[in-house]
């Protein structure tokens, strides 16, 4: 408990999976939390089941990661409830199941308008506040094991999640070279049971059940992970405890790197 005390972070794509479940971590963990999502409907649930469990620990915020004046207004909003902004966690994602051969410009061009410009855009917005509000701060990006190792069958998205690791290691030398109080991770997933699973076994033509049976296969530990696993992770980095881990990116993979 109280590992967050006193912070105030953003997390994107929190209406549903990792982001839901880090959202509700983190305010049992002493911060106060502003929900980011596209989704409204589900995000505003989010958000006012969380206040249930701990009163006014919570907001909700409609933000269209891939657009600045969206993000501007999302930390303004963040700053007016409740004050600063200690820590960004930018977790939200989509990816298509596609070959370099099979991939079109839209499902390229949406791959990395919400995938890389979304963290750009994330971490630029962030540091604008951060840098200036003498407190320690932390941004932790969502990489992926795709982008670590590769895969044939997800062209973009590994594209993408490579981009998200470079660009985080450079985010923390430009935070240390300024002496900004500011620390930048990322942490990359291995396969982990979320909503974005069961859309990828649809597009698969799979069953969800003979997804996780070929998926779990990838993993030495022999189960997929669950979104707990992944968010204990933003919860590390995104705490003191890390204060002096910046610029790496932490693989929550069940062993799926070490082959």
């Amino acid at each position: 408990m109280d590992r967050l005390k006193d912070k105030v972070a953003i997390i994107t794509g929190a209406a549903g999976g990792i982001g839901r479940v880090a959202a509700e971590l983190f305010v049992k963990e002493g911060a106060k939390v502003v929900l980011a999502d596209k989704d409204s409907e589900n995000g505003a649930k989010a958000a006012k089941e969380i206040c249930a469990l701990s009163p006014n620990s919570a907001i909700f915020f409609p933000l269209d990661v891939t657009d600045k004046q969206s993000w501007g207004q999302c930390i303004e909003q963040t700053l007016n409830t409740f004050g600063k902004l200690n820590i960004l966690i930018n977790n939200a994602g989509v990816s298509f199941r596609e070959t370099v051969e099979e991939t079109t410009m839209e499902s390229w061009q949406t791959t990395l308008a919400v995938n890389q410009t979304g963290v750009f855009l994330g971490i630029q917005s962030a540091l604008e506040v951060m840098k200036t509000n003498g407190e320690p701060c932390a941004i932790v990006n969502t990489a992926s094991v795709d982008g670590l190792r590769g895969d044939s069958v997800f062209f973009a998205y590994c594209a993408t999640k490579a981009a998200v690791e470079a660009m985080t290691k450079c985010a923390a030398l430009c935070c240390a070279e300024n002496s900004w109080p500011i620390r930048v991770n990322a942490v990359a997933p291995g396969y982990i049971l979320t909503p974005m699973a069961y859309e990828d076994a649809r597009q698969n033509g799979q069953t969800i059940e003979e997804y996780c049976a070929e998926s779990v296969k990838l993993h030495p530990i022999g189960h997929l992970g669950k979104p707990e696993d992944i968010a204990y992770a933003y919860l590390y980095l995104a705490s003191d405890e890390a204060s002096f881990v910046t610029g790496t990116t932490l693989a929550v993979d069940g062993g799926y790197t070490c082959r």
